[in-house]
């Protein structure tokens, strides 16, 4: 509605009301009229501006209108659109809003990491635009604005050491971002930086990527360009070299933490460290186990991320472990045992494609993704000056490898995303002879003896973790082309590892039926020998179920069957006699055949005996129990019921297994939680086959958290991630 036609109109509609616009005299004397900042007052008993679209009865209402009802609480009145209390006047209004301009105060380091301020009213962008300090709401937030402490009060307190180390900076230390261009115009990212690098002497301390430039010193004191001239060396063209401030690099920005561990992995080359993967690792300090043809070489896992108000390096031990014996000798056994029939290539590629090798000589690794049977060492290949050049020679003349098998087939591995992006396009070819294992075979995770060797050095307790990152840390502060690197960006890393203060809890009650109670010790957490007698939370039905085995293992079979029913009872279960299928071999085939007609039974649940964890036999059951026909299942080695010491143990873990397969709960624990669902998501994206996505939730469906809906689902359109 307009206004009347004796008043001028005023509101958010006063524009459009005045069907002209106002002359440049007239806005000349509104500006000089209001000064920045400046409210409504009352003069003479008439009232001035009171500020954009706002009239003296309020914002957007006309002169003459019935006062609308003001709501004093909810949406509307939180976000300011309300100018005032219902009741109160316009006059009342703006002293109100000058008395509460002139008591706002800003103060900086609050708790939460934000700047506070004290008073009714907000502070508007304008008030911090400029700022030249870091802002605090840069800083990560772990906790609500509500809440302060983080800090518990049960169980005991204790000292604690983390595996960080502070990342020590000089005051106001900021990090500055220039764009750098090149006249004439450069394409080539290496010539750039060679141009850039002339003047190295006479800048600071500067990271450049061929367009973008990191210092922690401002070039310039009045942030004007720099010009700089180098001589290109082909053709000895003069370059101008243009250095613009673009400004500083904020800590939520990618550049920002990219910088940090660039820095660090500067510093672990001068370390004398072999990049393996995205890892470094200590080649000098190799530990050599001859006797399983394997050799452990002691590394770091490093990161700098920002952590509340401080930047930390994390540094967390890790061992590689590398097999001695190589591709080649890998083949030569395969062919040792099929007798070079014609499963013999088969099995080689079944053994060795997507297996990570090992090149010693670069210390590089590759995924091995073909077997070229027709090319060998004596053939030849075109170099980089297109002479032909056979194998044996190029890597004798490169790396002063000598060749013993003329004859052995390629391994081929295709260029990573990152590989093609420099250059390489077509397959690499490698030598098997030269290429070593890594990671641990099915039969070397299944030596005991070996496995119990490796853990003293990859697991290591508190005091030998904390002993080899002090190590760490000495090696970063004493090596002085280290140190002159970090000086040169300000910085340095804090010699002590972060300490706080933690909480042991008090152990936990663990729940069965009835008056079956159990807890346990603070040093190991071990609460296996309650099983002895124990009552399951809540049981399945098990009378109605099978067992499928090969005639070999019938002897084992029956014997565990017994122990089964013998340890039953003691965990509250009620286990019927299994109906026995024997099979006449072992082939995964033959496992199959059986399980068709078993599962058309309806057992409650099926157990499967099969061989031992190394063939099909475990893959060929659980697909077709899983996906195909879904039923529960329980597999079992007969390598493991051969071995009657723990028989009993190992049937009492079975039977908790099969129980919670068949629905039950073989334990809780008190859940203070009322009405709570847990939910967990997570996606998982194929790297061989590209834009092919798996998505999986797990949802808890009872109080006791105890009972779980899982789902996954194969994406392949990018829009459903």
């Amino acid at each position: 509605m307009s206004a009347p036609p004796d008043q001028p109109p005023t509101g958010r509609a006063r524009g459009r009301a005045r069907g002209r616009a106002r002359t440049s005299e007239e806005a000349a004397a509104i500006v000089a009229a209001r000064r920045p900042g400046e409210v409504a007052s009352t003069v003479g008993g008439q009232v001035t501006s009171l500020g954009r679209g706002i009239s003296p009865v309020g914002r957007g209402v006309s002169p003459g209108k019935e006062m609308p009802s003001v709501p004093s609480s909810g949406r509307a009145y939180n976000r300011g659109s309300v100018t005032g209390k219902p009741g109160s006047s316009t006059s009342d209004q703006s002293s109100s809003l000058s008395s509460s301009l002139s008591a706002i105060k800003i103060t900086s380091g609050s708790s939460s990491g934000h700047g506070t301020v004290v008073g009714e009213a907000s502070v508007g962008r304008g008030a911090v635009r400029g700022r030249r300090d870091r802002a605090t709401e840069f800083y990560v937030r772990t906790r609500p604005d509500t809440l302060q402490s983080k800090k518990g009060t049960l169980g005991d307190e204790m000292a604690c050491a983390s595996n960080y180390f502070a990342l020590v900076a000089k005051p106001n230390w900021r990090l500055l971002q220039y764009r750098v261009d090149m006249s004439p115009d450069i394409d080539h990212t290496g010539v750039r930086k060679a141009l850039l690098y002339h003047h190295k002497a006479t800048l600071p301390k500067f990271m450049f990527d061929g367009t973008v430039l990191f210092t922690t010193t401002r070039l310039n004191p009045n942030d004007a360009p720099i010009v700089l001239t180098s001589t290109r060396e082909h053709d000895k063209a003069t370059v101008t070299i243009t250095i613009k401030l673009v400004g500083e690099v904020q800590p939520t920005d990618y550049h920002y933490m990219q910088f940090f561990n660039i820095v660090l992995r500067s510093a672990m080359e001068k370390m004398q460290l072999e990049l393996i993967r995205r890892n470094y690792y200590d080649p000098k300090a190799s530990i050599t186990l001859g006797q399983y043809k394997l050799e452990l070489w002691p590394g770091y896992v490093t990161s700098i991320r920002q952590h509340e108000s401080q930047i930390l390096l994390c540094c967390e031990i890790s061992c590689k472990v590398l097999r001695t014996d190589t591709v080649l000798e890998q083949i030569e056994e395969i062919y040792k045992r099929t007798g070079g029939a014609g499963q013999f290539r088969p099995s080689v590629e079944k053994a060795l494609l997507g297996a990570i090798v090992i090149t010693r000589y670069n210390n590089s690794t590759y995924r091995i993704d073909e077997i070229a049977w027709d090319k060998h060492p004596s053939d030849e290949f075109e170099g980089r000056n297109n002479e032909k050049i056979t194998y044996m020679k190029y890597y004798t003349d490169k790396y002063n490898k000598s060749i013993r098998d003329p004859k052995q087939p390629l391994i081929v591995s295709m260029p990573k995303v990152r590989e093609q992006r420099g250059g390489v396009s077509g397959p690499i070819y490698l030598i098997p002879e030269l290429c070593n294992m890594t990671g641990l075979s099915d039969e070397q995770r299944a030596n005991f003896q070996l496995m119990k060797t490796m853990g003293e050095y990859t697991r290591q307790g508190p005091d030998k973790r904390a002993e080899t990152l002090a190590k760490f840390s000495e090696r970063l502060s004493s090596k002085p082309e280290i140190v002159e690197e970090l000086q040169a960006w300000n910085l340095k890393f804090s010699k002590d590892l972060i300490q706080f203060r933690a909480r042991i809890l008090e152990p936990e009650m663990i729940l069965g039926a009835g008056s079956s109670k159990a807890t346990y010790q603070l040093d190991n957490a071990d609460w296996g020998t309650a099983f002895r007698k124990w009552n399951s939370f809540s049981v399945g039905n098990c009378q109605k179920w099978a067992v499928v085995f090969s005639n070999r293992d019938e002897a084992v079979t029956k014997e565990f069957v017994n122990s089964l029913k013998k340890v039953a009872p003691s965990l509250g279960m009620s286990m019927g006699s299994p109906k026995i299928f024997m099979l006449t071999d072992n082939r995964p085939a033959t496992y199959i055949q059986q399980l068709d007609q078993v599962i058309d039974m309806k057992p409650a649940i099926v157990m499967i005996v099969i061989p031992n964890n190394k063939g099909d036999h475990y893959a060929a059951v659980k697909k077709k129990c899983c996906i195909e026909k879904p039923i529960p299942s329980q597999c079992v080695t007969s390598t493991v019921l051969s071995k009657p010491k723990g028989l009993m143990s190992v049937a009492t873990k079975v039977a908790i297994q099969m129980n919670s397969k068949l629905g039950g709960e073989p334990w809780a624990v008190k859940i203070p939680l009322k009405d709570t669902m847990v939910i967990g998501y997570d996606t998982y994206h194929d790297s061989a086959q590209k834009g092919r996505s798996v998505g999986a939730v797990v949802a808890s469906m009872n109080s006791t958290f105890t009972k779980y809906l899982s789902v996954a689902n194969l994406h392949t359109n990018p829009a459903q991630e």
